[in-house]
């Protein structure tokens, strides 16, 4: 069985009286190429090699707030890293299988850092929207040192009266797949994803506080929402359900992760398994993965499924 290395985050936003303001829940991480080659250095004792240094942070893009993009393996740094904190060993822990810690090496790590504005250096509210820890020769420079992972997330606007408080958890091995569905990343899709949602149906949407996904899945569908026919809202929370709803094992297709879904899904299978140049991956199983992914075709706008690659669909 193939293992790899997996993880998951949880971000927790809390207001300067202490109260929460938003809790992310546990959401996909990807442990980028890069990784690899820092596990190896550190395998060979490499001179001025270490592990965890660094957790940094980013303001990404800001077409990113309208549709997030996925992460890919091949990515070697933040889109636009803007401060960095330093990790040292207090901040990480060895984890057991019931998730408590432990005094002796495990195969899991969670790491955990506190983030406000005084800690990072912020003049005035950023828009944090990635983030990915560092290793290697990492330093304080931005950019330095090889990524481990990185994350992609909806907008946090990081205040000075705000602090944030971010967990991850790590499993090298032990039988994880990577990349066994999507749940997270389709949670936090913006409404107007959905097939037929569109500019008019999505303002007013907005308007009531539903701007994503999970916000749709969330409402009482008993309580019809103005200027929305409650037969279309049933076909959007439908839909909405399907793409929260899909599965699919997407590990043996890591070659094809930066190729978005309308891509994948008119590509010869030929063409495509011949690109992953692996032995175990042969056109029908390529097939199986289209009419997979199909699913989504039903539910998304076109425009999403052109917009979104597979390591978007990844979680951990």
């Amino acid at each position: 069985m193939k293992t790899a290395i997996i993880g998951r985050y949880r971000d927790v936003c809390h207001d300067a009286q202490g109260r929460k303001l938003w809790d992310s829940g546990w959401q996909n991480n990807l442990v980028v190429q890069s990784c690899y080659i820092l596990l190896a250095a550190l395998m060979k004792r490499e001179t001025g090699i270490s592990g965890i240094l660094y957790w940094a942070v980013g303001t990404g893009d800001p077409g990113w707030d309208r549709l997030m993009p996925g992460p890919v393996p091949a990515d070697t740094q933040l889109r636009n890293e803007i401060a960095r904190l330093p990790m040292d060993m207090s901040r990480i822990v060895y984890l057991d299988n019931e998730n408590a810690v432990s005094e002796s090496p495990t195969n899991r790590l969670e790491i955990r850092a506190s983030f406000n504005a005084d800690a990072l250096g912020f003049e005035g509210p950023q828009p944090l929207r990635e983030f990915g820890l560092f290793g290697g020769d990492a330093a304080d420079a931005a950019g330095s040192g090889i990524m481990i992972n990185y994350v992609i997330h909806p907008q946090i606007p990081l205040s000075a009266d705000m602090s944030l408080t971010r967990t991850l958890h790590l499993s090298f091995g032990g039988g994880a797949q990577l990349g066994d569905g999507m749940s997270g990343f389709a949670a936090r899709l913006p409404v107007i994803s959905i097939d037929g949602v569109g500019e008019q149906f999505s303002r007013v949407l907005n308007a009531a506080g539903v701007n994503t996904l999970d916000d749709l899945l969330q409402i009482d569908p008993l309580q019809p929402l103005e200027n929305i026919p409650a037969v279309k809202l049933r076909e959007f929370r439908a839909k909405a359900r399907i793409v929260t709803g899909f599965r699919a094992n997407l590990s043996p297709f890591s070659a094809l992760f930066e190729r978005s879904i309308s891509a994948l899904l008119q590509t010869n299978p030929e063409e495509l398994a011949a690109e992953t140049d692996s032995p175990t991956v042969t056109p029908e199983r390529v097939v199986r993965m289209q009419e997979a992914l199909a699913i989504l075709q039903v539910a998304l706008d076109d425009a999403v499924l052109q917009e979104i690659n597979m390591a978007g669909l990844l979680v951990a």
